[in-house]
C-alpha cells in the first residue's frame, strides 16, 4: 500500500491517504480532489454524522485505494489513514447493492456474502461507472467487536486523461434500520415456516377427506351393484369411457378424475327400488317404469348434503344422466345444454356399457350393434358433439371393452 508523505501541500497527513496529489496527474483531476479533501474534511470536523470519502481506481486494476476518509471510518475499523483501503475491504461481512431496473419493477436488492463480494468487485465498479452512481449497504464488523451497517451513497466520476475513477461520497450509519429489516426477515422467516407447516396438514387431511370421500362413493356404488346385479368390471369400464370423453371434451386431469369417480353413482338410487322391479327378468309395465324412473331422484337424495366436488358431481350424474338431449327424458326433461355436461357424458357412456352388456332382461349386444345405436340417437338422446368425440376416440374405447370380456 503506498505511503502519503508526512505533509504534503496544505493537507493535513491525517486526512490524506493517496497517492494522486503526488503523483503525476493532470491539473483537473488533482483540482478535483482537493475541492472535494477540502469539503468532507470541513464536514469531518464539525462532526457531520455521515463519513464523507473519496476512493480511487485505475479501470484495468482491482486495487481501490482512498484518498480521503473520514476519522469515524479509521476509529471504526481501528486503523491509520494509509491502512483504510484495506483494513476496511477486510472487515467487510456482506454487502447490499440496491439496483433500480424500472418503474413498473421498482427497487431490487442483491445481497452477497464477504468471499461473493471478493469475486465480483471489479464487476460492481464497472456497474457503478455505467450507472455514474452507487448505493449500498455494507455490513461492517467493528473493532470493537460489535457489527456496524453503513449505508453508501457515492458518484462515480472518470478521467479518462488519467486513466482514474474517483468514488466520491458518504457512509451513513443505518445499523438500526438494518436490524430492523433482519428482524423482520427472521419474522417472515418464521411465518413462512407456520404457512409451510399448515400447507403440509391442509394437503395431508384434504387427501385423508378425499380418501374417505372414495370410500364413501365406492361402497355406494358397490351396494347398487349388488341390488342391481351387475359387476364390479360393468362398473370400472363405465367410468373409463366417462374418462375418455371428458379428456376428448378438454376436461383437466382434476376434473376428468372427479367425473371418473363419480360416475359409479349414476345408479345409487336404485337402491330403492324394490326387487320385484328391479331384477324383473323380462320388459317393466308402464307402472314399473315410472316406479324405476325414481332412482334418479332417490340417488340426487342420497348424494345430497355434501360440502364436496366429487360428491356434488355425483348427485348431478345420478340425477340427470337419464335426461335427453332433445328434451324427452327424465325426471325433469331437460334439453341441450340445459344438460349438465357431466350427465351428458354419463349418458353415452351408461347406455353404451348397458348395450354390451348382459342384463337380466337381455344378452349383450355385439360392439358394432350398440355404436350404431348411439349414432342413430345423436341429437335426440345424445348430445351431438360429444357422440363425435365418443367415435373419433373408438381405439380406447374398444380397447376397455375388450378388457370386460
Amino acid at each position: 500500500m503506498y505511503s502519503a508523505p508526512k505533509f504534503f501541500w496544505d493537507l493535513d497527513c491525517d486526512y490524506y491517504c493517496g497517492r494522486i496529489l503526488c503523483g503525476t496527474y493532470s491539473d483537473e483531476l488533482k483540482n478535483r480532489v482537493r475541492e472535494y479533501i477540502t469539503y468532507f474534511e470541513a464536514l469531518d470536523k464539525i462532526g457531520n454524522p455521515a463519513i464523507p470519502y473519496i476512493s480511487a481506481w485505475r479501470q484495468e486494476e482491482q486495487q481501490i485505494w482512498y484518498e480521503f476518509s473520514g476519522q469515524k471510518l479509521k476509529e471504526l475499523v481501528g486503523c491509520t489513514t494509509p491502512e483504510v483501503a484495506d483494513v476496511f475491504k477486510k472487515s467487510i461481512i456482506g454487502h447490499t447493492i440496491y439496483k433500480y431496473p424500472g418503474i413498473q419493477r421498482g427497487i431490487t436488492k442483491e445481497t452477497l456474502n464477504c468471499n461473493e463480494l471478493k469475486n465480483c468487485r471489479g464487476k460492481l465498479r464497472t456497474d457503478g461507472i455505467n450507472r455514474g452512481a452507487v448505493e449500498a449497504v455494507y455490513k461492517v464488523a467493528s473493532v470493537e467487536g460489535c457489527t456496524v451497517w453503513l449505508k453508501d451513497l457515492a458518484s462515480v466520476e472518470i478521467f479518462k486523461q488519467d486513466n482514474i475513477c474517483l468514488s466520491i461520497g458518504m457512509l451513513t450509519d443505518v445499523t438500526k434500520e438494518m436490524k430492523v429489516e433482519e428482524n423482520l426477515k427472521l419474522v417472515e422467516q418464521e411465518l413462512k415456516r407456520h404457512r409451510d407447516h399448515l400447507e403440509d396438514i391442509v394437503r395431508e387431511r384434504t387427501k385423508k377427506l378425499w380418501k374417505a370421500q372414495l370410500e364413501v362413493v365406492s361402497r355406494l356404488a358397490r351396494a347398487a351393484e349388488f341390488r342391481d346385479r351387475k359387476t364390479g368390471s360393468h362398473i370400472t369400464n363405465m367410468s373409463r369411457y366417462c374418462a375418455v370423453l371428458s379428456r376428448a371434451a378438454g376436461m383437466g386431469q382434476a376434473a376428468t378424475a372427479i367425473l371418473y369417480h363419480a360416475a359409479p353413482m349414476h345408479d345409487v338410487g336404485k337402491i330403492g327400488i324394490t326387487d320385484n322391479i328391479l331384477l324383473k327378468p323380462g320388459r317393466l309395465d308402464q307402472g314399473e317404469y315410472e316406479n324405476m324412473k325414481k332412482h334418479c331422484v332417490i340417488g340426487a337424495k342420497l348424494l345430497s348434503g355434501y360440502d364436496s366436488n366429487l360428491l356434488r358431481v355425483a348427485k348431478s350424474i345420478a340425477l340427470t344422466h337419464h335426461e335427453k338431449w332433445d328434451g324427452s327424458g327424465y325426471p325433469n326433461g331437460l334439453a341441450n345444454s340445459g344438460i349438465p355436461f357431466a350427465g351428458r357424458i354419463v349418458a353415452i357412456c351408461d347406455v353404451f356399457d348397458a348395450l354390451t352388456s348382459d342384463r337380466p332382461y337381455k344378452t349383450a349386444w355385439p360392439i358394432d350393434k350398440a355404436l350404431m345405436e348411439l349414432r342413430q340417437q345423436k341429437g335426440a338422446h345424445f348430445d351431438p358433439k360429444l357422440i363425435d368425440l365418443f367415435f373419433d376416440n373408438l381405439p380406447l374405447v374398444r380397447k376397455i371393452h375388450a378388457t370386460m370380456n
